[in-house]
């Protein structure tokens, strides 16, 4: 199984570094098969190669099964943007969930962003003159209904709600992305389907967020409001991400790359979940059951350090270093499995 590896800038380096040595763990444990492929991409690329994804790294990519990708600095429109496209990653999933020991209001927050990747303003069709700036709102109805397909199909498997988040009573555009929702929305009995104006969303976020499971968003209203559904559960070093699409699954977390931290400090949870997201894809794509297994013994092990609270980086109040967390993730496994 070939998963290609991007570093990133910042933080990224160590936070990949300690997600792969927990990675490579579970491959030995439960005998994956993982082989990683260093793939070049972002701020760091760009200096060394003179280009932000050099042709040689998009090749591994495009070569391997699946993509782990560290956070990118200056250039990440040139890298995950372009990615996106290119490998029709149209997919963005994003889980939010409290933790034990984790400083939050709330308690009981556990729902999921699904993103539609590829279009709205994110396609970046602009123009831009002396005097004026503008851009192109792209909706499409088979973008619209894949996207809505992967929400409803997500939504059986969990709490059977739905929330079709949009502007429509502004543009007409985010109207037809959620008309276009609601259609395909009605082909799954059982599930609860709403729709809320964005703004809305962000208020009832902030003062009920336990009525969401899924969230179904337009490309940027979903890149919005994960920023702040990463501060509700306490921290952006929490968060993972999958980019997916039939064929090809990229992974990374929410978190940007972070130059104003010391990396030897820097949390590297939300990579080692981003870790356990991939090998959840895989264990569905490839219909491999130890690659299930291996993605749960991680969550695991994330919430019991969590938990136990005496091992944790300062953005969760503690004042470990990024080794030691991956540590005792490490002997989590080990103690769980031998």
């Amino acid at each position: 199984m070939k998963v290609s590896v991007i570093y990133g800038d910042g933080i990224g380096p160590k936070v990949v570094s300690s997600a792969l040595r927990v990675l490579e763990e579970v491959s030995d444990l439960y005998g994956l098969g993982l082989e990683f492929i260093d793939a070049p991409a972002g701020d760091n690329a760009l200096r060394d190669y003179g280009e932000a994804l050099p042709k040689h790294s998009l090749e591994k990519i495009v070569n391997s099964d699946a993509c782990f990708k560290g956070p990118i600095g200056e250039t990440a429109r040139d890298v995950i943007v372009f990615l996106r496209q290119y490998l029709d990653l149209y997919a963005n999933i994003r889980p939010f969930k409290t933790f034990k020991n984790v400083k939050s209001f709330w308690r009981d927050i556990d729902f999921v962003i699904v993103r539609e990747n590829t279009e709205d303003l994110y396609r970046s069709v602009e123009d831009l003159g002396p005097d004026h700036a503008v851009a192109l709102l792209i909706i499409t109805r088979r973008r619209t209904e894949r996207i809505a397909r992967v929400a409803f199909d997500l939504a059986y498997r969990r709490r059977k709600k739905v929330t079709i988040v949009h502007k429509g009573n502004v543009l007409r555009s985010y109207a037809f992305f959620r008309d276009i929702a609601v259609e395909v929305g009605r082909r799954y009995s059982g599930v609860v389907i709403e729709d809320m104006y964005v703004d809305n969303v962000a208020y009832q976020l902030i003062v009920n967020p336990s009525r969401f499971d899924i969230l179904l968003t337009p490309n940027m209203f979903g890149d919005i409001l994960s920023d702040e559904a990463a501060g509700l559960i306490g921290s952006i070093g929490l968060t993972s991400s999958a980019n997916i699409s039939e064929e090809f699954g990229l992974f990374e977390p929410v978190h940007g790359s972070a130059p104003d931290i010391n990396p030897e400090y820097a949390n590297p949870l939300g990579q080692i979940l981003t870790a356990s997201m991939m090998l959840e894809w895989i264990s569905y794509r490839k219909e491999r059951r130890e690659f299930m297994e291996a993605s749960k013994v991680i969550r695991e092990a994330v919430e019991k350090v969590l938990e136990d609270g005496d091992v944790l980086t300062p953005d969760l109040g503690g004042s470990a270093r990024t080794d030691d967390v991956t540590l005792k993730i490490i002997r989590y496994i080990k103690k769980k499995l031998i």
